[in-house]
C-alpha cells in the first residue's frame, strides 16, 4: 500500500507525549502537548521537539529561550486535550486544564505538578525544519516522581504514559516487556 508523504510520520508512532510549558516576558504561562519530540544527546544532555512556528509556545521560547518537558500519564489525558485548544496569547492553559503548576529552579517556566517527570530546559539552538521549528534544549535539571521509577526506569505500569498515534489517538504505556 502506498502512503501519502504528507502522512509518512503516522506510522511512526506510537510516539511519547509531552506537555511543554513556557512563559512570555509578561511572566504569563503557555502549556502545550507535542509529539514531535526525542532525546539527542547524553552528555550534554539534550532534547529536540518540532514546534509549528506560529503557535505561542514557539513564540515563547523564542523570547525566554527556556521551557520545561513535563510527561503526563493516562491520569492527565483530558486536561492534557484541554492544553492542545487554541486560546488566545495570553491564556494560562494550565488554569483552563485545572492543572498545577509547580515552581521549577532554574528556568521561569513553571512544571506540573500531576505530570510523572519534569525535564527544565534552556534553548541552545534553533533551526527551521520544513513547516516545523526545531528547538533542541539543554536539560538543566531532571525530577520525578518517585514513585513513577523502577530500577531507574519509568514505571510503565504506575505512570501509564501516554504515546500518540494521531488525532484524538492515544495508546496507553502500561506493561513492560524485557527482550530475554
Amino acid at each position: 500500500m502506498e502512503l501519502e508523504l504528507s502522512q509518512f510520520y503516522r506510522v511512526m508512532a506510537p510516539r511519547t507525549t509531552i506537555i511543554v510549558t513556557t512563559v512570555n516576558r509578561k511572566g504569563e504561562i503557555n502549556a502545550a502537548p507535542f509529539s514531535f519530540t526525542m532525546p539527542v544527546s547524553v552528555n550534554p544532555p539534550l532534547l529536540a521537539l518540532a514546534s509549528v512556528p506560529t503557535h505561542h509556545t514557539y513564540h515563547n521560547l523564542q523570547e525566554t529561550g527556556e521551557f520545561v518537558v513535563n510527561l503526563p500519564g493516562e491520569g492527565i489525558l483530558d486536561q492534557l486535550w484541554i492544553t492542545s485548544e487554541s486560546f488566545p496569547a495570553g491564556v494560562n492553559e494550565l488554569e483552563k486544564a485545572h492543572l498545577t503548576p509547580k515552581e521549577s529552579l532554574i528556568v521561569k517556566a513553571p512544571a506540573i505538578k500531576e505530570c510523572a517527570a519534569q525535564l527544565e530546559c534552556k534553548v541552545v539552538m534553533d533551526r527551521e525544519c520544513g513547516d516545523h521549528q526545531l528547538v533542541v534544549g539543554e536539560v538543566v535539571r531532571a525530577t520525578a516522581l518517585e514513585e513513577s521509577l523502577l530500577e531507574g526506569l519509568l514505571d510503565v505500569e504506575k505512570t501509564k504514559p501516554l504515546l500518540h498515534l494521531g488525532g484524538k489517538d492515544f495508546v496507553v504505556g502500561d506493561h513492560r516487556k524485557r527482550v530475554e
